[in-house]
């Protein structure tokens, strides 16, 4: 798809910044993430933020039932006139339930790249395996290890569910409008046997250790009970492997 073709279609339209809305060019990456999706061995796919449809179209052509959640009025009335299922709504406000697909492709709106990925966690006994577009440095703070500035509980939180993959980054001329910034193509895929059950309740803790990232453990823990634990506290969050922050949790909580 060009841009000629794209302005065409969007004729007086606007593509929304607020929205983080930019649509993918490329057909040649669209093509390869139709077939990455081969791996998830669904299908049914759910896809986020459809756009002009330039993804469905490639997993249509290989068989895919997909089903498309768009929030742009217009966007759902051009996928409509294409033969493409949509649901009209935002899908941080979207009820799930056993109807909807259970694999998620998606080019991620930049501007709730994370709170969507946040969605898909909270929402990962349904949503077990995923392909999305995100920023580069979206990708980079979820794989992340210990000792990056990127590292931190989103870090932890995402390695801890899902095996992360990296597939390929993605440059801003295969977009329109062109972003300023590369963009990633991450895999994720639920895992059977968590390290730990990630509970309300890690959650917080993580929060709790790296809400001032550069003060001790022993300062962001001061409403713990701190005696006896294995840990040096005088180490900053950012220091701890997964495996020493769920033994630390553990401790903290007996």
């Amino acid at each position: 798809m060009t841009v000629k073709e794209i302005k065409r279609i969007l004729g007086d339209k606007f593509l929304s910044k607020s929205r983080g809305q930019t649509l993918l060019l490329d057909e040649n990456i669209a093509r390869k993430i139709a077939d990455l999706v081969d791996e998830m061995g669904e299908k049914r796919i759910l896809e986020i933020g459809p756009g002009l449809g330039i993804i469905t179209k490639f997993l249509q052509a290989k068989g895919y039932e997909v089903t498309t959640v768009e929030i742009d009025k217009d966007f759902c009335e051009y996928l409509r006139g294409k033969g493409i299922k949509v649901i009209n709504e935002d899908f941080l406000k979207l009820s799930v339930n056993q109807s909807l697909p259970r694999a998620v492709v998606s080019a991620l709106p930049f501007s709730v790249s994370v709170q969507i990925l946040l969605r898909l966690k909270e929402e990962r006994e349904h949503f077990r395996k995923w392909f999305v577009i995100v920023q580069k440095e979206v990708a980079e703070r979820i794989i992340s290890k210990p000792c990056k500035k990127t590292y931190s509980s989103l870090s932890i939180i995402f390695q801890l569910l899902f095996d992360i993959n990296i597939e390929f980054n993605i440059p801003p001329n295969a977009f329109f409008p062109k972003p300023g910034i590369t963009s990633t193509v991450l895999k994720g895929s639920l895992k059977e046997n968590p390290f730990i059950e990630v509970t309300p309740e890690f959650e917080k803790f993580l929060k709790d250790i790296f809400r001032f990232r550069r003060k001790t453990l022993k300062n962001n823990l001061f409403d713990y009970n701190l005696e006896d634990v294995f840990i040096d506290l005088h180490r900053r969050a950012e220091t701890l492997k997964v495996e020493e922050v769920v033994r630390l949790y553990r401790e903290l909580s007996k």
